[in-house]
């Protein structure tokens, strides 16, 4: 992977992926403790959010198709990984809190 865009993608869906390892594992330990819905309903989130992250990251890309040419749009969807990146930190701040 030469091309710089699809580096910067994959280094921030790999920030996206373990920021949402540490929602997952802090949802589950409170609705652990809690046993609330409202809980459980983050929880489902964070775990939907984690595998769409997942099967939209570039390395997918790569290894599944074989494809790493960079088009027009993967710079639009770095914005999109980076503006993640700013939301899930602010969430994982706030559930640490």
């Amino acid at each position: 992977m030469d091309d710089p865009v699809l580096t910067a993608r994959l280094f921030f869906s790999v920030i996206n992926l373990l920021l949402l390892s540490v929602l997952v594992w802090i949802f589950f330990r409170r609705y652990i403790e809690l046993k609330s819905t409202f809980t459980l309903g983050f929880l489902l989130f964070a775990l939907a959010l984690f595998f769409r992250t997942l099967l939209a990251a570039p390395i997918v890309k790569v290894f599944v198709f074989g494809v790493d040419v960079s088009s027009v749009v993967d710079h639009y969807r770095l914005v999109a990984d980076v503006f993640e990146t700013i939301a899930l930190s602010i969430l994982v701040y706030l559930s640490t809190r």
